[in-house]
């Protein structure tokens, strides 16, 4: 069985974001992860190889430097990765460049996080797998096979979908359908001999002319505390507030 696994590089949380006056990201000090959301695709799909075989390839769409990050999804245990290098990385450039090259490959299950810590878009999923024209099945908590199918469990409110899909299918999974294992110091070293592939993306500008531009988010204004130790005085201030930020 041959199973790929589409994996963002993303900022780490705990990183502090400057822009530059182009208003894009400066990159320098930054540490980049692989999506967490990204981490539960990669477990699944090693589960599924040690059930039944085959092999895991890992799929990337992004800057050259990104082989760094594969790495870490190499050493949790994934057999090669393919990066595809491109500036572009809003949903529709990166949708168009996975579907052109996986179009190329024979495979059963394309795996992938739900969404992205960053955007928080959770676009990719939907668009790639209506060009490739493949079964979506979407915030996936439990995957089984049965009958040549893909089974598929999702949690709703207070109930828990069951969809079943025959494959190629395109599933993207939910925190909590697994707990992703740590690379051992074995994986850690294999990972640096296995296969990354870079894929040169030449057309950019044919696939798409978005440009994405960053703003940080306007600085809170402190809030006002009123003593209540007189309500009275209290509520007279609380309301000529009110009135001069137009609220009443």
């Amino acid at each position: 069985m041959k199973i790929l696994v589409l994996v963002k590089e993303t900022f780490d949380t705990e990183t502090k974001i400057v822009l530059e006056n182009s208003k894009k990201i400066n990159n320098e000090g930054i540490k980049y992860i692989i999506n967490p959301y990204d981490e539960f695709a990669i477990e699944e799909a090693l589960r599924i190889r040690e059930k039944f075989g085959g092999e895991v390839v890992i799929y990337s769409v992004g800057r050259r430097e990104s082989e760094v990050t594969l790495r870490n999804g190499l050493a949790l245990g994934a057999d090669k990765a393919k990066l595809i290098v491109s500036e572009k990385i809003d949903s529709i450039t990166v949708s168009k460049l996975l579907a052109e090259n996986i179009t190329k490959e024979e495979f059963e299950i394309i795996l992938s996080g739900w969404i992205a810590i960053d955007d928080n878009n959770a676009q990719v999923p939907a668009r790639l797998s209506q060009l490739l024209d493949i079964p979506l099945v979407n915030v996936v908590t439990k995957i089984d096979f049965s009958d040549d199918k893909i089974i598929c469990h999702r949690e709703g409110d207070n109930t828990v979908e069951i969809i079943k899909v025959s494959p190629p299918a395109m599933i993207a999974v939910q925190r909590g359908i697994n707990e992703p294992r740590y690379p051992t110091v074995k994986n850690i070293l294999q990972a640096k001999k296995k296969q990354i592939d870079l894929i040169i993306s030449e057309n950019n500008e044919d696939i798409n002319r978005i440009n994405i531009t960053y703003q940080l988010p306007e600085v809170k204004k402190a809030g006002l505390i009123i003593d209540g130790s007189k309500p009275e005085k209290a509520v007279n201030i609380l309301i000529q507030k009110l009135k001069e930020a137009k609220v009443l």
